[in-house]
């Protein structure tokens, strides 16, 4: 569960003006998820549980839809954290795709 500093911290991470990841390996970022509305992305984000060389990056952005905010996971060192094929754009036991 996270505490109210944690969720404060995600609030101020989902405000930055920040597009999704462009070359995931060297941005180090291994798994992300779109939402269309904040309060989903906040949800989620307590569901996240971070290693200790774990950190949630993440922001908003548009696409040709409307506005977006994402969240992911950024590690230290890709190679020591896997297989750098297993990066996920989404959850893959998520059906719905964008939330």
């Amino acid at each position: 569960m996270q505490t109210a500093n944690q969720s404060v911290q995600v609030s101020q991470i989902l405000n930055q003006s920040k597009n999704l990841p462009e070359d995931p390996k060297k941005e180090r970022v291994v798994m992300w998820k779109i939402f269309r509305n904040e309060a989903a992305a906040l949800d989620y984000s307590q569901h996240i549980l971070l290693e200790p060389d774990q950190r949630i990056v993440g922001g908003h952005s548009t696409d040709s839809v409307g506005e977006f905010f994402w969240l992911g996971v950024e590690v230290d060192d890709v190679a020591a954290w896997g297989n750098t094929h297993a990066i996920q754009l989404v959850d893959p036991f998520d059906g719905t795709g964008m939330s």
